[in-house]
């Protein structure tokens, strides 16, 4: 008898075992409120929902114990220097996405896909290419808090990837520098650090004067009409605008797509993105 109850005993802790536990409640009234800053739960009559800490370990009381995670918004703006030269106007060429060739996943580190629809917007909200922004430490700009891929529109708004939205990090309310870089140009960081905020977002407008980011007149090139845009010309994304771009974009001659090489974006790699974009800007580089 004592053999069979200790077989039944071990089968009852094996199940007991395998099981996965979810964190249930049952209460007289509560609701979920969130806005686009937070989201907090709450159940009426739940009395003790404290959350203790001595720095190595946590104790959590009650079953309401979700995590609030509050995000700065930011709204920065850039012009790209390429397809303002293709557009000739104060929008920038849509090309890449008119011709089905922006990739719905960003070539940047961190793989962000949006849904293809992102691209179907047009006129000044039309998407032109990713683009990189990193949020950084205000007493040292070479310290990286924050980063993501982000989409860069028609006139010059950097949005999330759902093609409208502003940009959040899971960052407290702070002064930030706000870096941006894309792919075949020179990246720039502001001039200052921006106060950034959960409450609300915040316009960093890194176009408008070449006083707004840092290294002024050699981080920025004039394109007439107070605009002043991130400079083409950095293929192989040295951080240089150099010969050796140069010789990489003449190889390239002749293909279409989505390239480096296509200096002003227009899905073409011809010898117009070498002498009206790489040679006016040889011996160029960034400025942080």
């Amino acid at each position: 008898m004592r053999q069979i109850l200790f077989i039944i005993s071990l089968l009852i802790s094996n199940v007991m075992l395998s099981q996965t536990l979810e964190r249930t409640v049952i209460g007289t009234s509560g609701t979920t409120l969130s806005n686009a800053n937070a989201s907090l739960d709450f159940t009426v009559g739940e009395l003790v929902v404290a959350t203790s800490s001595n720095g190595n370990n946590t104790l959590t009381q009650g079953f309401q114990q979700e995590v609030i995670v509050l995000k700065i918004k930011l709204a920065p703006i850039v012009f790209l220097q390429g397809p303002l030269t293709t557009s000739g106007s104060t929008i920038m060429d849509d090309s890449l996405r008119a011709n089905s060739l922006l990739p719905t996943t960003s070539p940047y580190s961190d793989g962000l896909t949006c849904d293809s629809s992102v691209f179907n917007i047009t006129g000044s909200n039309a998407i032109i290419d990713w683009v990189w922004v990193t949020i950084r430490d205000k007493n040292d700009k070479s310290l990286v808090l924050g980063s993501q891929s982000a989409l860069l529109q028609a006139d010059g708004d950097i949005v999330d990837i759902d093609g409208t939205s502003v940009l959040s990090f899971a960052l407290s309310s702070d002064s930030y520098y706000i870096a941006v870089n894309h792919r075949n140009h020179l990246g720039i960081i502001s001039a200052s650090a921006a106060t950034l905020n959960t409450g609300s977002s915040k316009t960093v407008n890194l176009s408008n004067s070449t006083s707004s980011v840092f290294g002024g007149t050699n981080s920025l090139v004039d394109m007439g009409n107070g605009i002043f845009a991130m400079i083409s010309g950095d293929f192989d994304e040295n951080g240089q605008i150099q010969n050796t771009d140069t010789n990489a974009v003449i190889q390239l001659l002749g293909i279409s797509g989505y390239s480096k090489a296509d200096l002003d974006m227009n899905g073409q790699v011809q010898n117009a993105d070498i002498n009206n974009v790489l040679n006016t800007n040889i011996g160029k580089g960034q400025q942080y």
